[in-house]
């Protein structure tokens, strides 16, 4: 039997019992009010009209013997003389009417209501003879004969209230008994439902214990079940052994791939290093390079040692380019966030220091009102913007427009670089942030993903539109 059945049984079984020890108390309660009631209703009013009718009699008799049967004529006093023969036998003859009508409303309540009937039946003809009597010996007899017919009755209504009143007591007191017996059952039959609650749930705080130190990295929690027994619980650990089995085995397969992983992971870790500072290097270098080429051109008249001496360097420069591109990998690092950077000044900064440095490429700005602040690194923004610079150059090899826009909407600082380069085709655009995708014969594929990765970090976002012909346009959204 399972484990929910046992203790839905017993809880079952404690129920049951006690519905049926409640049904038993609720019955002998019900017959101990109904008896009762009987005394209520039906033995005092019936003792009280007996009592009144007898009571009326006394007073009938009394009179009759005074005016009728005295020594003195009933005609002395004629008015007395009708009370006695008309108004007292009336009132006797209504109580004892509703003394039987009493009874008649009781009669499927009591089994003795019809002999009680009949009794008063049998008062109502002895008084009616006892009315029509002419000499004092009928008189008296039929008076006797009501009297004792009325002790009776008051004899019996009296006797039933006792036996009444007894008789609930008595059942008081069994029903006080069988209360206390019933009780110490329920507790009994609760209290073996608890112990078989406990016994067949008493593994499971081992078995959380034991998950405990699972969780800690302790596998050596195995459980011992008992082959025979098939309950739930029992079926629980079991499979527990199975999934402690199973985890060791796959703690061991994991251990030996994480050896192999620390191992992929130094080599990653010099490479993403080597990237970041490749990469760190290669911008500023193409900088001096551009401006280079620019003091090439403006020193036509200067001297001959000046004009080797720049072009040493710029070959140098070149060497430095070939050896960042042979070496350059992907890389993360963190961000410091705190700070609060200007774009216009960045943008001014980076448009002036670009300026002369190709004379086919104009670059024009339009800059909001006032000035716009990113929460971020300075550094890590303006290697993002001039990256985005870089490719719009590259893109217009022949020459062109490069846009700058900036604006304030909907809480966000909005940068806008739009050139009228040769664009990218669909295709090449869903790529273009991707690590190492590139069209160029001598690009590396670092820059944008490097972009997009500074602007996330930054917690912004950045968009890409272009289309073949028709230049490219990158947008780049910031809270403030």
């Amino acid at each position: 039997m399972s484990i929910r059945n046992k203790i839905m049984g017993a809880l079952l079984l404690v129920l049951s019992f006690f519905a049926v020890a409640s049904l038993y108390q609720y019955e002998r309660m019900k017959h101990s009010n109904q008896r009762l009631g009987l005394v209520n209703d039906l033995f005092m009013p019936f003792a009280r009209q007996v009592a009144q009718i007898q009571s009326h009699l006394q007073t009938l008799s009394d009179d009759m013997r005074r005016f009728y049967f005295s020594p003195q004529a009933q005609q002395e006093n004629p008015v007395l003389s009708r009370m006695a023969r008309d108004l007292y036998p009336f009132v006797i003859q209504k109580k004892l009417a509703k003394a039987a009508e009493l009874l008649a409303a009781h009669q499927d309540k009591e089994a003795g209501a019809e002999d009680l009937i009949n009794r008063i039946r049998r008062i109502q003809s002895q008084f009616d003879e006892f009315m029509k009597s002419s000499d004092k010996t009928a008189f008296e007899k039929s008076l006797e004969d009501i009297r004792g017919g009325l002790m009776a009755l008051s004899k019996r209504a009296e006797d039933e209230c006792q036996t009444i009143t007894r008789s609930v007591q008595k059942e008081a007191k069994e029903s006080l008994i069988a209360s206390f017996f019933l009780a110490a059952a329920v507790l009994l039959l609760g209290g073996a439902a608890l112990g078989l609650s406990y016994r067949v749930l008493n593994p499971l705080p081992e078995l959380i214990a034991r998950l405990k130190k699972i969780s800690n990295g302790d596998l050596d929690q195995t459980i011992k079940v008992d082959a025979n027994t098939q309950d739930e619980i029992s079926v629980l650990a079991r499979e527990y052994n199975r999934m402690l089995s199973a985890l060791k085995e796959r703690d061991k397969q994991i251990q030996h791939q994480q050896k192999e992983l620390v191992k992929s992971e130094r080599l990653a870790a010099v490479g993403e290093l080597s990237a970041e500072v490749v990469h760190e290097i290669r911008n500023p270098l193409n900088s001096i390079s551009l401006n280079i080429d620019w003091l090439e051109n403006e020193l036509n008249t200067a001297t001959q040692d000046v004009k080797e001496t720049l072009s040493a360097v710029s070959k140098e420069i070149g060497r430095l380019n070939e050896i960042t591109e042979r070496h350059l990998v992907r890389a993360r690092v963190g961000v410091e966030n705190t700070k609060m950077t200007p774009v216009h000044e960045l943008i001014n900064e980076i448009v002036s220091f670009d300026k002369g440095a190709n004379d086919r490429i104009e670059i024009k700005t339009e800059l909001w009102p006032e000035e716009l602040f990113v929460r971020g690194d300075r550094t890590r923004l303006k290697q993002a913007f001039v990256n985005v610079v870089k490719n719009a150059k590259e893109a217009m090899p022949r020459g062109g427009v490069l846009e700058v826009r900036t604006e304030l909407k909907n809480n966000t600082a909005r940068i806008m670089f739009k050139d009228s380069g040769c664009g990218m085709s669909s295709s090449v655009r869903k790529k273009s942030f991707t690590p190492f995708f590139t069209t160029k014969s001598q690009g590396t594929g670092i820059g944008l993903s490097l972009t997009k990765q500074v602007v996330e970090e930054l917690n912004g976002a950045i968009e890409c539109e272009s289309e073949v012909g028709k230049g490219t346009s990158f947008l780049f959204q910031f809270p403030v």
